[in-house]
């Protein structure tokens, strides 16, 4: 690995490990198969502009290429949704904040905000049996899973805004938590806690007026 890869490296291991949403992962591969079929439909729509033995008297062959450009369009369109949905879906420990990454939308969150972190089933947190629809089908494969409850002193934002933009699965049905579902839970919660101790530090660092031997020196200048 060459300088500026070593740098870059050492800069992501910086800002904390990107625990990827399962919640996520599993609503992008929903959509891969409609969007490789619509592809797939999409392309065989233009054969008859190109294969005149194709061509028939009920359709014009103009007309059903265009048809078929909607459709790629569409599928291009549920691929990406799917690829923003399983990469770019992850919650974030920072040295300053918690990151929680939706595919379109990022909300930062003040340590100083949370109450408390524990790991529990996801069992525990959602009622099988009220769980209908998408939802079903997205928890369904998680069901055994332990997850990761943030629970809040306040919110940085309407909690009722947040559940639009990031989903009602990553919250508690009250609404009082955060809930992670990630590869890894127990790496989270040390995350989570080791941040956590970190902001408790640095405040009382500020409170009782202590500075460290560096920050002395910058003062000095």
């Amino acid at each position: 690995m060459g300088k500026q890869g070593k740098e870059q490296a050492s800069k992501a291991a910086s800002l904390g490990v990107r625990h990827p949403l399962l919640i996520y992962r599993n609503l992008g591969r929903r959509y891969r198969p409609p969007a490789l079929l619509l592809i797939v439909l999409g392309l065989f729509a233009q054969l008859p502009n190109k294969v005149a033995e194709l061509q028939n008297e009920w359709v014009a062959p103009e007309a059903l290429a265009k048809v078929g450009g909607v459709l790629i369009l569409a599928g291009v369109g549920f691929w990406l949704f799917a690829t923003l949905a399983e990469r770019r879906a992850y919650v974030q420990c920072r040295p300053d904040v918690l990151v929680v990454r939706s595919p379109f939308r990022r909300t930062l969150l003040s340590y100083r905000r949370i109450q408390q972190v524990r790991a529990v089933p996801l069992s525990d947190l959602f009622n099988r049996d009220e769980v209908k629809g998408l939802g079903k089908v997205l928890l369904s494969p998680l069901w055994g899973m332990m997850a990761v409850e943030v629970r809040m002193k306040s919110w940085p934002t309407s909690p009722k805004w947040l559940r639009r933009w990031h989903g009602r699965y990553l919250f508690t049905p009250k609404g009082e938590s955060w809930v992670f579902i990630v590869p890894n839970y127990s790496l989270l919660v040390r995350d989570l806690e080791e941040a956590l101790q970190r902001k408790k530090h640095a405040d009382r660092r500020e409170s009782s007026g202590y500075l460290d031997p560096i920050a002395r020196l910058e003062r000095r200048r």
